[in-house]
């Protein structure tokens, strides 16, 4: 934390570069900012304050705080809708929290381009709104949409519901505006959907978690609004039935905007068979013609392997799940959390096997009910599962074994640990399970030439370098 003299001092600063109303340093405004949703240790619980949370409107306002805070080298943090699940947010050496929430305007929709600008504070669905007047669709439809903002999607690398069609946040990206260490602004690049000049310096920013600038402004693809939409949900004996399906209908050359194959205690609540165990749903966008040629195509591949086709009602109060049962859900859950694996398909059988049947037993705890089996299908693939956290410091120590094992499980089957959280505090003295020695150090390289005092959101990410 900061002297008093130095506090005073940068506070009078930043009140003076944008203003009383934007600038909070009382500890009762501030107590918002000590954590994100991840499963901090209990002890742990409100222990780091940043010193100041900012609340800029303008990329000049952020490149104003950050000016300051690079004078003293005080490290900063930035902050999106906040339902960050592995602890990126939190302020473990204090500073300063860029809040972007006052910076939620759209700049420009451009319809011939398909493209719109915008800043980065604004949420996923207030965007789509916007886009929706125009008859366009950003498409990046993430568990946390209803509370996401554009920045934490790309900072975060989120994945998407719609992933099979349109891609993820990572494909949306066409050039951002970047406050760099030094206060300085960077344009990745032109507002053009393709190019082959220059590095594609936008793709340093998706996925960084804050450590290397502050993204202030985004240029995103965009998408005309479908003509038809639907969806089709079939209910199976089990998780490994419904993935067969899932596995047909991938290997097809059907087009549809993503799905996902779960595992569930009893279907009947979905207005399935009440002995089922497993489903299957499936969402289909485009023209009328296409999307009624696809639904037939996909009907048929769960009728073949042994699906129980859910009514239109049914489906639709299961699709909705999606979004609002989102990141924070785990307020309501207490001591919980879930796995985000990328497993190769032929190795999922023996990733669950030894997860349920060997890791989590032996640390003390198991799946959530209806949380054991759950497949996103389509391009990109995500393995999860939710599990509980027994209560008390021997639990959390379990916890952290947890994590351990899971990731040197998934990595020795070709996966990675994490395919749409991100890394923050939770994952990230186990990356030398997934990357190489040389790997890490060009990274942190990476992080040294941006951000040479490390005072981007230091602590998280990158491991350590004990070399």
């Amino acid at each position: 934390m900061m002297s008093r003299e130095l506090r005073e001092s940068v506070r009078t600063r930043l009140v003076e570069a944008i203003g009383e109303s934007k600038v909070l340093w009382k500890e009762a405004d501030l107590v918002p900012y000590t954590k994100d949703t991840f499963r901090i240790h209990f002890r742990d619980d409100y222990r780091y304050f940043p010193d100041f949370a900012v609340l800029p409107e303008t990329t000049e306002e952020v490149q104003a705080v950050v000016k300051i805070a690079a004078d003293h080298r005080i490290p900063m943090i930035p902050k999106g809708g906040g339902s960050n699940r592995t602890g990126m947010l939190v302020p473990v050496h204090g500073g300063i929290v860029i809040d972007t929430i006052k910076m939620n305007k759209v700049l420009e929709i451009n319809v011939p381009n398909l493209y719109v600008t915008t800043q980065t504070g604004i949420s996923l669905k207030e965007l789509e709104e916007r886009l929706a007047e125009h008859g366009l669709a950003l498409n990046q439809e993430q568990g946390s949409f209803r509370v996401a903002t554009v920045g934490g999607s790309i900072s975060t690398a989120g994945f998407s519901r719609k992933h099979q069609k349109y891609g993820t946040i990572s494909d949306r990206v066409m050039s951002l505006e970047v406050v760099l260490a030094d206060g300085s602004i960077l344009r990745t690049g032109p507002k053009v959907l393709y190019t082959s000049t220059g590095y594609r310096l936008h793709q340093l920013f998706i996925g960084a978690e804050g450590t290397l600038g502050m993204i202030t402004e985004a240029t995103l693809r965009v998408e005309p609004l479908p003509e038809a939409k639907d969806l089709l949900l079939a209910f199976y004996d089990d998780f490994w039935a419904a993935n067969e399906a899932a596995q047909r209908v991938m290997a097809s050359c059907v087009t549809f905007t993503g799905g996902e194959a779960y595992g569930v205690d009893d279907a009947s609540e979905w207005g399935g068979p009440k002995e089922k165990k497993g489903l299957f749903y499936v969402g289909l966008e485009g023209t009328e013609g296409e999307v009624a040629a696809e639904k037939a195509f996909i009907k048929n591949i769960m009728e073949q392997t042994g699906g129980v086709l859910a009514k239109q009602e049914d489906a639709q109060r299961f699709f909705g799940k999606y979004t609002f049962q989102w990141c924070g859900a785990r307020t309501r859950t207490g001591f919980e959390d879930a796995l985000t694996t990328y497993i190769p398909m032929e190795r999922m059988t023996e990733f669950y096997d030894k997860l349920w049947n060997d890791i989590m037993p032996r640390h003390g705890t198991g799946p959530l009910p209806g949380e054991k089996y759950s497949l996103d299908v389509g391009r990109y693939r995500i393995s999860a599962g939710r599990f509980y956290i027994k209560e008390g410091e021997k639990g959390y120590e379990e916890y952290r074994g947890v994590l351990r094992e899971v990731a040197a499980l998934a990595t020795s089957l070709g996966g990675s640990i994490s395919s749409c959280h991100g890394v923050g505090i939770e994952h990230r003295d186990n990356l030398e399970l997934e990357f190489t020695p040389v790997t890490l150090d060009v990274m942190r390289l990476i992080k040294k030439v941006l951000d040479p005092d490390n005072i981007m959101n230091p602590g998280k990410k990158l491991p350590d370098n004990e070399g």
